[in-house]
């Protein structure tokens, strides 16, 4: 939480007819009821002049981005961003985040008129604790609804992130989208493709969690309306062209109420955060298997590849892009219910890492076919039984290593196999999870 004591002695440097602003999401929250993790602080002042009226203080200035007037201002645990009051200009029609031409104001209002939307135009007076409102958008906070701070037309021409901004900040908060916004926001919808592939997943990202941001009865499926106002604007068939032959792509019946696209997004609806990116995408490629094979028998492998090209095109972190690639690739596995108890607690013993979020996919997965909930689920019952039990998932959880192989005069070639074999009959068998029994195992299996 935001350190206020900090906030108002930084702000007692300040001149009183150039006082210290907070503004935007810490002023917005907070007549929401909601407590802000960060602040953003603003006033005419400009950087050089914060360096001076800062000097010899415990508050130290880094510069960040000094031709838009940012600097960071930190000082004992805390720290905040800095802007000077400025109007900005961007190139006519090309969604870019980044103006190409800064001036600097005096002019609280012009400073206002700059930036997205109503709700985050609003300036606390931190020395006074008084609101100031350039505005006149205190109104949009109170009845909850998202509303442009300038002529719709002039912010999303402006720049595309603002779009997504504006479903992130609708789905987060449980707000309303004014009607003239949300329809230019849809004309502009395209300009989202000219922003960076970095920063198009960031904000996917948030929208996807957004039920997490500030929990409540209006909130709690946030994460399927983001998708859905995602959708209504274009933009999943814009950024993901790949889901485009979900629409429409029909299903038996005996297994499924939805076409492709609906049941991913009931199956996304009921997904819980970890697992949000792979249910998304996890029947994505049930269109070109059919178009293939004439079927969908293997549309998780085919569609776990598609996935992979898109966490690459997003630039996703490493780990993250992998274990959305792997989820999609095993969230078929056992769809008949045939496989044997040890061939079940093998693949989970082997998969551990995967265990939780496989069982919540499967979980989520069910829900958009059939409408309800599943109250079983293998993997996680496997999962749990195996943690109960103390059964190894991993070699190196046996209870004998390498140094043992070595000392029984295991050839190096053997020692990987023999220990893999016997982290298998491990999982199968719980007598072998002694030391004693495992090396007795190991002497058997190698004839010493």
């Amino acid at each position: 939480m935001v350190d206020r004591s900090k906030l108002e002695k930084l702000a007692s440097f300040f001149p009183k007819d150039k006082p210290l602003y907070a503004v935007g999401g810490y002023v917005r929250d907070a007549l929401l009821g909601f407590d802000s993790s960060d602040v953003d602080i603003c006033s005419q002042l400009t950087v050089d002049e914060v360096k001076q009226v800062l000097k010899h203080t415990d508050f130290v200035v880094l510069d960040k981005n000094l031709r838009v007037g940012t600097v960071i201002i930190t000082g004992r645990g805390f720290s905040c961003e800095y802007t000077t009051f400025r109007t900005d200009s961007y190139p006519e029609g090309s969604g870019i985040h980044t103006p190409n031409e800064v001036t600097f104001t005096t002019d609280i209002k012009v400073d206002a008129l700059r930036r997205d939307f109503g709700a985050n135009a609003l300036y606390l007076d931190i020395a006074k604790n008084e609101i100031v409102d350039p505005l006149g958008a205190i109104g949009q906070v109170k009845d909850k609804v998202i509303k442009t701070a300038d002529h719709p037309e002039r912010v999303f021409s402006a720049d595309g992130h603002r779009i997504l901004r504006m479903v992130r900040f609708a789905v987060e908060l449980g707000f309303d989208i004014d009607e003239e916004t949300f329809a230019v926001a849809k004309k502009y919808a395209g300009q989202v493709k000219d922003l960076s592939v970095e920063r198009i997943y960031q904000e996917l990202d948030k929208i996807f969690v957004a039920d997490t941001r500030h929990p409540s009865p209006e909130t709690k499926y946030a994460h399927h309306r983001g998708i859905l106002l995602l959708d209504e604007l274009g933009l999943v068939d814009e950024l993901f062209p790949e889901m485009t032959g979900l629409k429409g792509f029909e299903q038996n019946p005996k297994y499924h109420l939805y076409d492709g696209f609906k049941h991913t997004l009931e199956a996304f609806k009921a997904s819980k955060p970890n697992v949000r990116w792979a249910t998304l995408f996890h029947d994505i490629g049930k269109p070109p298997c059919r178009e293939r094979f004439g079927d969908t028998y293997t549309h998780a492998t085919i569609g776990a590849d598609i996935a992979r090209g898109i966490v690459e095109r997003l630039k996703m972190p490493r780990d993250k892009g992998k274990r959305i690639v792997e989820l999609i690739t095993h969230h078929m596995v056992n769809i008949n219910r045939n496989m044997r108890k040890s061939k079940v607690d093998w693949f989970v013993a082997e998969h551990s890492h995967l265990a939780i979020d496989l069982a919540d996919l499967i979980d989520a997965d069910t829900y958009g076919a059939t409408g309800v909930y599943p109250t079983e689920n293998f993997v996680r019952e496997a999962y749990n039984r195996l943690v109960e039990e103390k059964a190894p998932f991993s070699v190196k959880e046996l209870a004998v290593n390498g140094g043992d192989l070595i000392a029984l005069g295991i050839e190096p070639r053997m020692r990987s196999e023999v220990l893999y074999e016997l982290w298998r009959e491990c999982v199968k068998n719980p007598v072998y999870r002694t030391r004693e029994k495992a090396l007795e195992y190991i002497a058997r299996r190698s004839g010493k």
